[in-house]
């Protein structure tokens, strides 16, 4: 049975991050990623050699550095797209387009916003923290279709203290960014040459106990490891961790998924009315948002991912109101990709279950990172990542 020191199990920002970080300090690394791509809720489609559009997360900061910094180790820091500089819109039923100031009332603001600010976030959640910053009309015709458009779900109820939480910024690369073929570019320049071996279409089965470490069975093979990362879907950790760890298995048992429905369209860029927009934020509509590729322009073709609603339209549904929000033709959609996005649904009380899981793998060989445990944002990923793996690096009774 081969045995490496530690193996990752999720290829995508998570799992690579962690390899990365483990790999560095000299341990013997296994990245089993289950599809036959890394990018996990990255993924970036690629319908023209020279043209991409991001189906699920879609925009990088460099406040993201745990993620930068393995970047800069590959000597890839250099080659991080600079995004332009495009705004976004609401957009209602009938097309029409909205600024968000428009959607502000400035006199609710300037009245919340005294109190608003003495109150904590934690323990909040985003409906309430919000609407008392900034009145509740404020936030319900404002601030929850925008977050809900960050998200791909309602919002509401997300813990305050895990959107938008502050971090620091790596000054070296720009502000907003993407990479030459997308996201899912910049993920396997991570993978390119690295001191971390990647397995690809490798499905989990089981993991069991080896001694202090583990054993991890394929559909045709089994591996042995002293430590573990779990880079996974919540939802999946599940199974996994049911007789190993069963008290962490019921906590996570308890964290919800929720679903959209993303459907990119290409055409050609006198094919549609709209400006150069960022995105749009949908208001009372079937989709949540827009993603477009407008922040790294192309000379020939434009691009629009929609996220909508779960069930609520079916493929010719979705194509016509597409359609409808662009002001083009069907016939004039040059590609057309769909894609399954799943997500946490997270509430304040998630925030507590994951402090109380935490707590449970303190002292284990056993690490999960992931969108679940403090937020759903890809710098949230790396940043979890990062701590989880210094604390394998320096967990005591495994190695001198």
């Amino acid at each position: 049975m081969e045995h490496c020191d530690c193996i990752v199990i999720g290829g995508g920002v998570s799992g690579l991050v962690s390899a990365a970080r483990l790999a560095v300090e000299g341990r013997s690394v296994r990245v089993l990623e289950a599809s036959a791509r890394l990018g996990g809720c990255i993924q970036s489609w690629r319908p023209e050699p020279d043209f991409w559009l991001e189906l699920g997360a879609h925009t990088a900061y460099n406040s993201y550095a745990p993620l930068l910094e393995v970047l800069e180790d590959r000597g890839r820091l250099e080659d991080l797209l600079l995004r332009e500089k495009v705004g976004y819109r609401f957009v209602d039923a009938q097309g029409r387009l909205q600024s968000p100031l428009a959607r502000l009332n400035f006199l609710e603001a300037a009245l919340s916003l005294p109190f608003g600010l003495f109150q904590a976030k934690a323990g909040r959640s985003v409906a309430q923290w919000f609407s008392g910053l900034c009145g509740q009309g404020n936030y319900r015709r404002l601030l929850a279709p925008a977050f809900a458009a960050v998200l791909s779900q309602s919002a509401d109820d997300f813990p305050a203290d895990w959107l938008f939480r502050k971090k620091p910024r790596l000054k070296k690369a720009p502000r907003k960014f993407t990479f030459t073929g997308g996201l899912q570019g910049l993920l396997e320049a991570l993978a390119e040459g690295a001191p971390f071996r990647v397995q690809h279409c490798a499905c989990v089965r089981a993991i069991t106990r080896a001694g202090a470490g583990f054993r991890v069975r394929l559909d045709d093979d089994e591996l042995s490891c002293a430590q573990l990362v779990l880079a996974v879907p919540v939802d999946v950790a599940v199974p996994l961790l049911a007789d190993l760890y069963p008290e962490v298995s019921r906590r996570l048992a308890r964290f919800p998924m929720a679903e959209s429905e993303a459907m990119g369209v290409v055409l050609a860029a006198a094919k549609t009315r709209l400006p150069p927009l960022a995105g749009l934020i949908g208001v009372d509509d079937a989709f949540w948002s827009v993603v477009t590729r407008d922040p790294v322009p192309h000379d020939t073709w434009r691009g629009y991912t929609f996220h909508f609603r779960p069930g609520v339209l079916d493929r010719a549904g979705k194509l016509l109101r597409i359609a409808q929000v662009l002001g083009a033709n069907q016939n004039d959609f040059l590609h057309v990709q769909e894609a399954l996005n799943r997500l946490p649904a997270l509430g304040v009380e998630h925030a507590v279950l994951a402090d109380e899981v935490l707590a449970l793998l303190a002292r284990e060989p056993l690490a999960l990172v992931g969108n679940y445990l403090n937020g759903l944002s890809i710098g949230d990923c790396a940043w979890r990542a990062a701590i989880e793996a210094k604390r394998l690096l320096t967990l005591k009774g495994v190695y001198p």
